[in-house]
């Protein structure tokens, strides 16, 4: 489905607009379509990395992880709980 898109052209860019499709023999929304689809690659060539580029490059820099079991809280959750419970039962702050 086509868009319709409209807006205003300063004196100097219609000028040009007019010269190129003169210049070119093609219908003004060619050459504004052409110039967008040339701008878009220009960008696109100087993309930014992606987020696994940067991190392939980052994760030898890494420190690498220590050895053992890991800590993990959910796994311990009611015993933690009951220990905070206990603490503040003993301070008298239950």
């Amino acid at each position: 489905m086509a868009e319709t898109v409209t807006f205003r052209l300063d004196p100097e860019t219609a000028r040009i607009l007019r010269a190129l499709t003169r210049r070119r023999n093609r219908t003004k929304s060619a050459v504004i379509k052409d110039a967008l689809r040339d701008a878009w690659k220009s960008g696109a060539s100087e993309a930014e990395p992606s987020a696994w580029e940067v991190y392939s490059q980052l994760y030898p820099k890494l420190d690498p992880a220590p050895p053992g079991p890991k800590r993990d809280r959910a796994r311990n959750v009611s015993r933690l709980f009951k220990e905070i419970l206990i603490a503040k039962h003993r301070a008298g702050t239950l």
